[in-house]
């Protein structure tokens, strides 16, 4: 766990994330030592008559190579569940997540189980204006010497690599944003979208640091926000607006909803059903052409003549006569047409409707005019979406209703805003947030539920920064922004089940991101297997508890989201003799100590009897006597029932 962790990190190479990326998507150009194999890619892409070039933009700053660095490492955190909150019967059941603790190591955490998982990721990081109390804090653990030979870094880089903590500059700025934003796209799902809110102190920095991470090719927009309902105060440049930028895991595979701009009056033809156009366009690209419209061709209205005429377009060689709603004559129709494959399709189709390249059921009519009129049916999750953001609430307004609740925050996110944002995923979406905050976009995710029936889940990450001493939230009793993040979801979750009364879920289980303290990472590290593993004289899982979670819990939750079981899976206990074996779907959890001889020879008579499914088993080794764990390993190969049961020992 820990102990595997830390050795890794030892060995930890700035690329060897991009590394595992390669690995995953082009396993081929790897050799059996795991070297990537450049000449046989480049000999692919020759083949494939596919340039190469070593020109183009590249952001550079410095920090960037300890940024990639710190994407890479292992978290040598824990995953502690608060069992006294988690047992409530609001969160009992929830499917929504609170995490506690740096955002850096709950993103490696969530890896495990929501990597490709995640529909969208709303945050609004620090905008680092001088006065909003950003400066870079995350833990270097690191002398000079070590940045030299770790990261790779010259004497005089890595020095002034260090200085970075604490300050506040744009390198700063970025170094913290980079492995972030990097961990992040691998949450998202393919078809999967992040909005990231910023202001003009970085937001620069923040586009080509986005275009490099999830690609250029996937930006979607830069949304500006008004962000001051009030225009009557005298400024020689006011600036009432921020910005948002969203990005697409793949732009290609991207899902929007059917979104609307909220602004559009209640008249605009975009609330029509229908969508009805003329054929008729004429240009180069469109020369004049025959479409013969035969016998049956619909009509608009139910009879009448529609005389020859060469004066306008369409011109028709004969009178169009209509009776019933249909034409009942051969007549040549000549035009430039817009859409003029689709009308011969639905000529030789005999009239049924066809589908345009935007999926929309499509027919065409005759008005009264003489005029040919494509009708199509508008989709019901057509999108309208302008990136100019208006009436979505303002900061007082969000700072007012917080305050209402008793929870005043400075300079939050208004609900409105987070809402329409998130409802360009599916009504089903997860959605993570890990600048937290007050915790708006929970807040947002429940009303949006609560409206249409949705069934949205949220995980929210918020490190337990203190608030200010003196402010308001301070006054209020807060002591750290999770804490207020935490009271405000209970609130509005209240405040959203009295005004619509609908059965969403307004719970969430909390987890804290935790680091054991030196000594215990010390005690892990000197443990060797081979010698004091016959004995066992210290308990190594008391070791890990922590808010009132037994250690083998902690061991557990920390354990089941990076096998891929995730936060909220179902666990049960299994009697082994004297022994519990704690099991989650297909995988047993040897973890407290206590399994002997007996409580081998009982799992190996439940898995012969069929009475236990396991595909592997997961070993605490500091809690298996080296005795226990050979016997442990030597039965599993050799059950009578054939199954294939593994065992991986984690320390």
């Amino acid at each position: 766990m820990i102990r595997e962790s830390h050795e890794a990190n030892e060995t930890t190479r700035p690329n060897d994330f991009e590394l595992a990326r390669l690995r995953t998507a082009l396993p081929e150009y790897f050799d059996k030592d795991g070297d990537f194999m450049l000449d046989r890619l480049q000999d692919a892409l020759s083949d494939a008559d596919v340039s190469m070039t070593r020109e183009g933009y590249e952001l550079k700053f410095l920090g960037k190579s300890y940024a990639k660095y710190l994407t890479s490492t292992r978290t040598e955190t824990v995953m502690v569940p608060d069992l006294k909150h988690n047992s409530e019967a609001a969160n009992a059941e929830s499917e929504n997540l609170y995490i506690v603790g740096d955002n850096l190591d709950a993103l490696k955490h969530l890896s495990g189980s929501y990597a490709g998982q995640v529909n969208c990721i709303y945050i609004d990081p620090p905008y680092n204006t001088g006065s909003d109390g950003f400066v870079y804090v995350d833990d270097f653990g690191f002398t000079v010497k070590d940045l030299v030979g770790k990261v790779g870094l010259g004497e005089d880089e890595a020095e002034r690599v260090m200085a970075l903590q604490g300050k506040s500059s744009h390198s700063a700025w970025l170094t913290f944003m980079y492995p972030r934003l990097q961990l992040a796209k691998e949450l998202l799902a393919d078809d999967g979208v992040i909005f990231v809110s910023i202001d003009d102190n970085e937001q620069a920095n923040l586009k080509a640091l986005c275009d490099e991470v999830f690609g250029e090719q996937n930006f979607v927009a830069t949304f500006a926000w008004r962000t001051d309902g009030n225009l009557d105060n005298q400024a020689t440049v006011k600036i009432n607006h921020e910005y948002v930028h969203m990005y697409a895991k793949r732009a290609s595979d991207m899902i929007i909803a059917g979104v609307k701009d909220l602004n559009l009056p209640d008249e605009s033809k975009l609330f029509n059903a229908e969508i009805r156009n003329s054929v008729v366009k004429n240009g180069p690209k469109n020369p004049v052409s025959e479409i013969v419209l035969e016998p049956g061709f619909p009509a608009g209205f139910e009879a009448g003549i529609i005389p020859a005429r060469t004066d306008k377009f369409p011109n028709y060689d004969v009178d169009l006569v209509v009776e019933g709603g249909k034409l009942m004559n051969r007549v040549v129709a000549r035009t430039g047409w817009a859409n003029g494959a689709l009308l011969r399709s639905f000529i030789a189709g005999e009239y049924a409707s066809v589908v345009d390249s935007k999926g929309q059921d499509t027919t065409f009519e005759l008005t009264t005019t003489g005029a040919i009129d494509n009708v199509k049916i508008r989709r019901a999750d057509q999108q309208h979406i302008l990136t100019v953001l208006m009436n979505l609430g303002t900061v007082e307004t969000a700072g007012n209703a917080l305050a209402e609740m008793g929870c005043p925050f400075p300079y939050p996110k208004p609900v409105p805003l987070i809402k329409y944002l998130v409802s360009f995923a599916p009504n089903d979406a997860l959605v993570l947030d890990f600048f937290s905050g007050s915790a708006t976009t929970a807040h947002a995710v429940m009303e949006l539920n609560a409206e249409d029936t949705g069934t949205r889940r949220y995980i929210a990450v918020q490190w337990p920064e203190k608030v200010r001493p003196g402010s308001k939230a301070a006054s209020a009793g807060f002591s750290t922004i999770d804490q207020l993040g935490r009271t405000r979801i209970q609130a509005s979750a209240q405040q959203v089940r009295q005004q619509t009364n609908a059965a969403i879920d307004d719970g969430f289980r909390l987890f804290r991101v935790e680091r054991p303290s030196a000594r215990t990472l010390d005690q892990l590290q000197s443990f060797d297997p081979n010698e004091d593993g016959v004995m066992l004289a210290g308990d190594f899982v008391s070791k890990f508890a922590s808010s009132g979670a037994p250690g083998d819990q902690v061991a557990l939750s920390t354990w089941l989201v990076q096998d891929g079981f995730g936060l909220t899976p179902e666990v049960s206990d299994v009697e082994l003799d004297d022994y519990k074996l704690q099991v989650c779907e297909d995988s047993g959890y040897v973890i407290k100590p206590g399994l002997d001889s007996d409580g081998v020879m009982a799992l190996v008579a439940k898995l012969e009897a069929g009475e236990l499914d396991l595909k592997r088993l997961v070993v605490f080794g500091y809690s298996v006597p080296f005795s226990v764990m050979h016997e442990l390993k030597q039965n599993l190969k050799s059950l009578r029932s054939g199954q294939s049961v593994s065992v991986i020992e984690r320390y």
